[in-house]
């Protein structure tokens, strides 16, 4: 079970804020959002050191007695999947395009 959603992004990247500022709106567990460049994010989330966050996008599940997992990659994409809210299913196809274009986009 995740108690709440801590999603790293890149402050210096406005479609990557965009992105975490929807979230909220698509996921069951509260999301907290957190620039990848605080300075204090490791000394917050133990679970980040030795990980570079500004290097691609990630998130912490929090667990309901504290234990973390950081996620990135295709795991990030799966377990965000299986948090989207109950009704918020269309929303959360719409912002998944989003990311794809922003992504895209990105890679030019």
């Amino acid at each position: 079970m995740v108690k709440a959603l801590v999603v790293i992004y890149d402050s210096g990247c406005g479609g990557c804020s965009a992105i975490a500022s929807a979230l909220s709106g698509v996921m069951a567990p509260p999301v907290l959002v957190r620039s990848c460049r605080d300075p204090h994010l490791t000394r917050e989330f133990p679970s980040l050191r030795g990980v570079v966050p500004c290097a691609r996008p990630l998130a912490i599940a929090l667990g309901p007695d504290g234990e973390a997992e950081v996620l990135s990659g295709l795991r990030l994409m799966w377990r965000g999947a299986l948090l989207v809210a109950p009704g918020r299913r269309l929303a959360a196809v719409r912002l998944a395009g989003h990311i794809v274009k922003t992504w895209r986009s990105k890679r030019g």
